[in-house]
């Protein structure tokens, strides 16, 4: 029996872990290699594998997709047939001016404009993925994924094969008042007491 407990208890439950492949973390950062006369992709842009449902913003993950580059989202911006008053009017529409990512956007453009759109592709390529990294979140999304799966999976886990303690594996809840401002008014202080 000292040996079962030493190893790790009947058929070594104490060191399994849960594989990345059981989560989308695998999918996540797996680099999908490019197709050579793939139908439907001229040149770069997302691969997608047969059978492979493809998550929310998992297109612009720079980890999967690592042909990926900044001319894929500038096809976006386009400059219309006929120029009128209104296409100036519905212009902002395109663009994320006046947003939390304008001053992205505009170092990004800036750039490109003084080197060039050709050399402005590997020139500008770090403001331009600030700029992308700011609208769409891609590789927020990969830690957020990353954090999720180490504190709520495999601590878990580590808890159930008694590798942590409760207090080690879960956080307690906020005090009911953690997130109030604590208010002070002279006039009614002599009513207020501590709160327990």
């Amino acid at each position: 029996m000292g040996s079962k407990d030493q190893e790790g208890g009947i058929f070594g439950w104490r060191n399994w872990t849960l594989p990345d492949e059981w989560t989308t973390i695998h999918k996540d950062r797996t680099p999908i290699a490019p197709k050579e006369n793939d139908f439907g992709h001229h040149g770069s842009g997302p691969q997608w594998n047969f059978g492979e449902v493809p998550v929310l913003g998992s297109d612009r993950n720079p980890v999967k997709h690592t042909n990926l580059t900044i001319a894929d989202h500038l096809l976006r911006y386009w400059t219309p047939f006929l120029k009128t008053f209104f296409t100036d009017m519905g212009a902002n529409i395109m663009t994320a001016q006046g947003l939390r990512c304008g001053d992205f956007e505009i170092r990004a453009m800036e750039c490109i404009e003084y080197y060039g759109s050709k050399q402005g592709m590997t020139a500008c390529k770090d403001w331009y993925d600030d700029f992308m990294e700011c609208q769409l979140g891609a590789k927020q999304r990969l830690r957020m994924r990353a954090m999720f799966k180490k504190r709520h999976v495999d601590m878990h886990l580590e808890y159930l094969q008694g590798k942590r303690t409760w207090d080690e594996t879960y956080e307690k809840p906020p005090k009911y008042h953690a997130y109030v401002e604590p208010w002070y008014n002279e006039k009614w202080s002599h009513l207020e007491h501590a709160q327990q």
